[in-house]
């Protein structure tokens, strides 16, 4: 509306509320205290409609999180038939792409850090990783208990959010260990491939 009534300000003036919840660098997303579609309030639209809302109006520094947020929601939302909600087919193949390759890089970065490294035994006797280098079952089970938790965050399937361990006991120094690995894998693989793996160049060429 703001282009078909010649408002340029308004227009300018709502693309500069969008930057904060669709960041494209990683302090920015850090930051941010909304993220998404949760910027246009209540009710709020289908990610499917605001990527596509982004790419009708150019809005190209949104595109990669926009389609990520995409991402996130699953292949049935993505194939979403409903009006507004249908994603161009060259856009879809894309986010459906990077999503898995995505999810892929994070998955071998983690199978990396924990089988390849040694992370140690840890001395706290409440502590998973509370198992000494000679028993090797329990110290196999220890890891894989770690690996199942390392590759995503807080939100299913979502790479860029921050590590839960949810009901597994981890001390606060082997904790603070394993979640900057997962910041470094977050910020140097996940965030860093988002533009490209979802369809446009990197951050800086947006």
């Amino acid at each position: 509306m703001a282009i078909k009534y010649g408002f340029s300000d308004v227009r300018e003036a709502l693309i500069e509320d969008l930057k904060g919840a669709y960041p494209s660098k990683w302090e920015d997303f850090v930051a941010a205290r909304v993220l998404g579609e949760d910027v246009f309030g209540s009710p709020k639209p289908h990610p499917n409609a605001v990527l596509n809302l982004f790419l009708e109006q150019n809005i190209k520094f949104a595109l990669p999180f926009a389609a990520y947020r995409a991402g996130l929601c699953g292949l049935r939302a993505l194939i979403s038939d409903n009006p507004g909600n249908v994603l161009p087919r060259v856009t879809l193949a894309s986010v459906v792409h990077g999503m898995g390759m995505i999810r892929q890089m994070m998955t071998h970065a983690t199978y990396g850090f924990i089988y390849k490294r040694d992370l140690g035994v840890c001395p706290d006797r409440s502590c998973v990783l509370n198992a000494g280098v000679n028993h090797t079952g329990a110290r196999r089970e220890a890891l894989n208990k770690i690996f199942d938790v390392m590759p995503f965050g807080e939100r299913e399937g979502d790479m860029l959010s921050p590590l839960s361990f949810g009901t597994l006991r981890v001390c606060v120094i082997c904790a603070k260990r394993l979640e900057k690995i997962h910041l470094g894998c977050r910020r140097e693989l996940a965030w860093a491939a988002l533009p490209s793996l979802l369809g446009w160049r990197d951050w800086e060429g947006l």
